[in-house]
């Protein structure tokens, strides 16, 4: 079980980022927490999240706009396999009193097999006119065209569904650490294939 709580109470001029790969619990449930309190403050929230056979991956991330002139964006994906379970909640609120705000939430999850579950709940409460704030939330099957497609080039289909896995992942995994995306697309290569 991986129950984690994270807060971070974000000051003027200040900026947090939150990094999360969530491979390999039974349950887990993630939902770091931003409060922007200082003007100019940010927050960044990336999180990956594999959810195979048994798995039950619930994740997400909240910020709190509390001050005026704050900025924010999460970027979730999450791929489910061999009957997992992933949920995607965000939430974003921005307070009656904070202005010229900027928040953005983007959420996709990729669906394996017939067996696995995905689903996203995105929720803006935004109380102020006076602010940009959208969010994206996709929940797609791999395509058997796509397979068919790469294993007609010569790839397996273990190889095909690996590089459609790759590539999925790859805009977050680029904004992570060096050493920590070879690390994480190591761990999710492993885990679509089933080791």
């Amino acid at each position: 079980y991986n129950l984690n709580t994270k807060r971070a109470i974000v000051h003027k001029d200040a900026s947090i980022k939150w990094l999360n790969g969530n491979v390999g619990s039974a349950v887990t449930m993630l939902y770091p927490c931003s409060v922007l309190v200082g003007e100019g403050a940010s927050s960044d929230s990336i999180g990956i999240a594999f959810a195979g056979e048994g798995q039950n991956q619930d994740t997400g991330s909240k910020v709190f706009h509390v001050a005026s002139n704050t900025s924010s964006t999460i970027d979730s994906k999450s791929i489910s396999k061999s009957g997992g379970i992933s949920t995607y909640r965000g939430l974003i609120k921005v307070n009656s009193n904070a202005k010229n705000c900027k928040a953005y939430m983007k959420c996709n999850g990729l669906i394996l097999d017939e067996q696995s579950k995905s689903d996203a709940i995105p929720v803006l409460n935004i109380d102020n006119p006076h602010v940009q704030a959208a969010h994206e939330a996709t929940v797609g099957k791999i395509g058997d065209e796509e397979i068919f497609y790469l294993m007609s080039r010569g790839l397996s289909e273990n190889e095909a569904i690996q590089t459609i896995v790759s590539g999925f992942v790859a805009p977050l995994t680029k904004a992570l650490p060096l050493e920590y995306a070879v690390e994480l697309n190591k761990l999710i290569e492993l885990e679509v294939e089933g080791h």
